[in-house]
């Protein structure tokens, strides 16, 4: 597949993106260069972007300070990192305390993962966007304008043209289910 329905998609939900020229078709379908396509870029003495990775061992390495979408809307980073931190913490202090019971049974990365998604999510709606996650090597995350519509379409093809490459992507959604801690 080297559909460029995603890069268009893209540049009609981020205008700037239109300065960049959609990578000629025999590249389109490698996901390193879809990255680079959508690589930070350095605005105002920071970098912003709107692709952020997130490191799977380290979930304060999401690139949140990155985000184009919360620079446009001044959002607090390091507020939002606080919070992260405060409803993660709970959870770590219980699995410290129960590890020999539940040690390698438990994953804390996931519910971790989902709380620091869950707080991003959050912020992102109180603007009229959403979160696409990526699977990849590296986890990535994406925040776009609130059109069901189109985000469905964008996952479609992302997923039909990253498929050989075991990427895919997701609509997130916060789940009402209640968690005990």
């Amino acid at each position: 597949m080297d559909d460029k329905k995603i890069f268009k998609i893209l540049q009609h939900w981020f205008p700037e993106l239109q300065q960049r020229d959609i990578p000629k078709k025999k590249n389109r379908k490698s996901f390193d260069v879809f990255l680079d396509w959508l690589e930070a870029e350095k605005f105002g003495g920071r970098f912003r972007a709107y692709l952020m990775k997130i490191d799977r061992m380290k979930f304060q390495e999401n690139e949140i300070e990155r985000s184009a979408i919360f620079h446009e809307y001044a959002v607090d980073s390091s507020n939002l990192q606080t919070q992260i931190r405060e409803r993660t913490k709970p959870l770590f202090e219980h699995y410290e305390q129960h590890k020999e019971v539940i040690g390698r049974y438990y994953n804390v990365q996931d519910q971790v993962y989902d709380i620091v998604f869950e707080e991003i999510l959050k912020v992102a709606r109180q603007h009229d966007y959403e979160l696409l996650l990526i699977y990849a090597e590296d986890y990535h995350w994406l925040l776009v304008p609130n059109q069901d519509h189109k985000i469905e379409k964008f996952c479609k093809h992302f997923n039909k043209q990253f498929h050989d490459q075991d990427v895919s992507i997701e609509h997130y959604a916060l789940f009402d289910c209640s968690r005990s801690t």
